[in-house]
């Protein structure tokens, strides 16, 4: 049975069972949804990647404008830069934004066959609906630094337990799947609050985040909103154990209440 544990105001969890700060910034890299390239110093460009994916070993690839790729390539310095992602709830509850992400490091362009595989890589983890040509030149960021501020805290990675750690799972299927449960699963959720002790601020219940340990809910009222924690028994290893983790979690916590 899985033991809930609250958080509060969605910052600190006393969980033992989460996922590791080097594994929310590599999910951070491939999945938030708003991401900006800030080129210090002189330059003070401030960049909105058309499409970005993440190599094996967490370097990103970024698809930015030619004049932004022109610096890198007269530049006779390594080009330094920062990636900030911001990552957003996929459904309507107070305070939206769930995490920040900065991942410093230095900018480079591929060539030869090494640029065909990069633009390979970046169509297929970011594919154009329109299906026409994208302008722009693919850049890759060399990982230096990595900081991460979300709902489980503030941290620092280390570049190599970034480059060695795995995305969650679950993200690129959370925004649907958490927008079923809200749609779908309002009153479970209500109950799963409560039984957690959250009935003061309980107006309104909805799920805010979801990983291969386990579902955060958010809980708000008039006054205050707070953050609730549940546990799968076990960690998922995708979506398709996620639906035998949840109904394990609805009943075992039903059978207390």
């Amino acid at each position: 049975m899985s033991v809930p544990t609250e958080a509060n105001a969605g910052r600190t969890d006393v969980s033992s069972r989460r996922p590791r700060t080097a594994e929310r910034a590599r999910t951070l890299a491939a999945h938030a949804g708003s991401a900006t390239l800030d080129l210090p110093g002189d330059r003070e460009e401030h960049v909105i990647p058309a499409a970005r994916a993440v190599e094996a070993d967490g370097s990103l690839l970024l698809l930015v404008p030619s004049e932004t790729a022109a610096v890198v390539l007269t530049s006779r310095d390594d080009v330094a830069a920062v990636l900030h992602l911001v990552d957003v709830a996929p459904v309507a509850v107070p305070h939206r934004v769930r995490a920040h992400c900065w991942i410093a490091g230095w900018l480079s362009i591929p060539t030869g066959p090494d640029a065909e595989r990069a633009a390979a890589l970046l169509a297929e983890a970011a594919p154009d609906p329109t299906a026409s040509e994208r302008a722009g030149t693919v850049v890759r960021l060399e990982v230096g630094e990595v900081l991460v501020d979300d709902l489980w805290g503030t941290g620092h990675v280390e570049p190599d337990d970034y480059a060695d750690a795995a995305p969650d799972p679950l993200a690129g299927h959370e925004a649907e799947l958490l927008q079923h449960l809200a749609a779908a699963h309002g009153d479970d959720l209500y109950r799963l609050a409560i039984v957690a002790g959250a009935p003061a601020c309980a107006d309104r219940v909805a799920p805010v985040s979801l990983d291969r340990h386990g579902i955060r809910l958010r809980t708000g009222g008039p006054d205050r909103t707070c953050d609730v924690r549940f546990e799968f028994e076990h960690p998922v290893a995708d979506p398709t154990e996620l639906g035998g983790a949840l109904r394990r979690l609805l009943h075992g916590v039903h059978g207390e209440s």
